[in-house]
């Protein structure tokens, strides 16, 4: 089974947990065994290997040959291993694995022969199922053109880190809901959920502009609009966002939620305040 990122606009979408969600982002920037390109390039030193800035013509990964230069042509490849391994990398950790959630990291190795095959592949990251497959990916990637070196086939290093974030099932982990003013009596994160969405509501309902509603659409009965925003680590509301069918009511949702009070206690994970992203379809009448 596969996990990638699925940007969805949910209530409270940040707090959910005991899933597994990878992001695979292939940061293909070596090529180079020159340290003054970026302290970031790792180059595996092979004696038949040679420097990026002296070889003809880099190893060329398949659809990258109408690229004109050799940085293009790699720059290129690292997009293409990036997309690569995204759509085959398999993050469905083992249900004894002990990685902490969060950002990880594989370091892969390996060198294109001179028949353009991948060979040497090594991996290196904080857990050996990681490891494995990262190497098993590898080897699934299509054959090459090889790099040249005056008019002669070469074997060129490759190496790249591929950073993971994960939230691992197996780790404990406590959230809780942004608490609004006067839901703090409430016994539980789902109770506080509902209370904190019935006061937003409430809100809203009472400082909307239902004549200027009325003005902008004369013979109907009630619009509708989606409001969106984050109640930050402060309690506070920020990055406000609406989508309405008309402009004015957009900006009447944006001027309410803005204007929506400090929340009494922000979201937190493991008793760490974090940012909680916030959606709502409403629709009001004004009849």
């Amino acid at each position: 089974m596969r996990y990638f990122i699925i940007a969805l606009t949910m209530l409270f979408s940040c707090l959910s947990y005991s899933q597994v969600t990878t992001y695979t982002q292939a940061q293909l920037d070596s090529m180079s065994q020159d340290s003054e390109r970026s302290k970031s390039n790792i180059v595996q030193k092979k004696k038949d290997s040679l420097n990026f800035k002296i070889v003809e013509r880099v190893a060329i990964y398949k659809g990258c040959e109408n690229e004109i230069s050799n940085q293009q042509k790699q720059d290129c490849m690292s997009q293409k291993v990036a997309t690569f391994f995204e759509q085959n990398y398999n993050t469905n950790l083992p249900k004894d694995s002990k990685v902490p959630s969060g950002k990880t990291r594989v370091l892969i190795k390996f060198n294109v022969d001179e028949r353009g095959n991948i060979v040497d592949g090594v991996a290196r990251g904080a857990d050996a199922y990681l490891e494995n497959e990262a190497l098993r990916v590898l080897k699934l990637l299509p054959k090459l053109t090889p790099g040249y070196f005056k008019g002669k086939p070469i074997k060129m290093p490759f190496s790249f880190p591929l950073i993971i974030v994960i939230a691992n099932k197996n780790d404990k982990v406590t959230t809780t809901y942004p608490v609004y003013r006067g839901c703090d009596k409430e016994a539980s994160n789902e109770e506080l959920k509902k209370c904190s969405i019935k006061k937003i509501k409430d809100f809203i309902k009472l400082s909307f502009d239902y004549e200027m509603a009325e003005r902008v659409f004369p013979l109907e009965q009630s619009t509708q609009f989606q409001v969106d925003f984050i109640i930050n680590k402060k309690g506070k509301i920020e990055q406000v966002n609406a989508k309405a069918n008309h402009r004015a009511i957009a900006i009447e949702a944006i001027r309410i939620a803005k204007r929506l009070p400090k929340f009494k206690v922000p979201g937190t994970k493991n008793g760490k305040p974090i940012n909680t992203p916030f959606s709502l379809l409403m629709t009001v009448y004004f009849i």
